[in-house]
């Protein structure tokens, strides 16, 4: 009986030590919601025409807004909430980035994003590229769009409406919703700067 106990106990020993072993492996293996370290390589535009590179992006906490320029409402109004944010921010805005990245590059070109963010803060920052690095883009950055046809020459885009926060480095921190108290989206903001 002993001996059953024994080789019982040592059983048991050996599940526990493997069981630590893949929580640990799993753990150090654990991919964080982040931005692509690899947003060089894609060649996306800003609206100033500027190469848009990993090191500017993950060098300061983050705010990605994504939309498009035909969009009727919810696109032009989360940019002027944002422009709002950066005005109730004051200098500490400086210490950000501001992205309105598109969902429609098919349409929306360097200088069409350019002439439109003229209507809102200068310092948000017009993001566009190939359909094809969008495309990729979008898919690192876990953002829902899809094309709606309204007739088989015009089409508009169901998307994410969230505006998504990251600190410096590119970890996610959270999102902000058009519904959101302007307190709270303030401190969200500062606690990251």
């Amino acid at each position: 009986m002993n001996k059953k106990i024994f080789i019982l106990s040592i059983v048991i020993g050996i599940v526990l030590v493997i069981n630590i072993l893949y929580l640990s492996l799993n753990k150090k293996n654990d991919n964080k919601f982040s931005i692509n370290k690899e947003l060089t390589y894609l060649n996306l535009t800003t609206n100033k025409g500027i190469h848009l590179k990993t090191e500017e992006v993950l060098g300061s906490p983050s705010i990605f807004f994504f939309g498009f320029l035909n969009c009727p409402d919810i696109c032009p109004n989360t940019l002027m909430k944002i422009s709002e944010i950066i005005t109730k921010l004051g200098d500490k805005s400086k210490k950000v980035n501001f992205y309105f990245v598109t969902v429609d590059p098919e349409r929306d070109k360097v200088d069409d994003m350019n002439k439109y963010l003229t209507n809102f803060s200068k310092e948000i920052i017009g993001v566009t590229g190939s359909p094809n690095n969008i495309k990729k883009f979008l898919k690192t950055m876990h953002v829902y769009y899809e094309k709606i046809y309204l007739d088989e020459n015009f089409y508009t885009l169901d998307h994410s409406s969230q505006i998504f926060i990251f600190k410096k480095k590119g970890d996610f921190f959270g999102t902000i919703s058009l519904e959101e108290d302007e307190l709270i989206v303030l401190k969200k903001i500062k606690s990251i700067i």
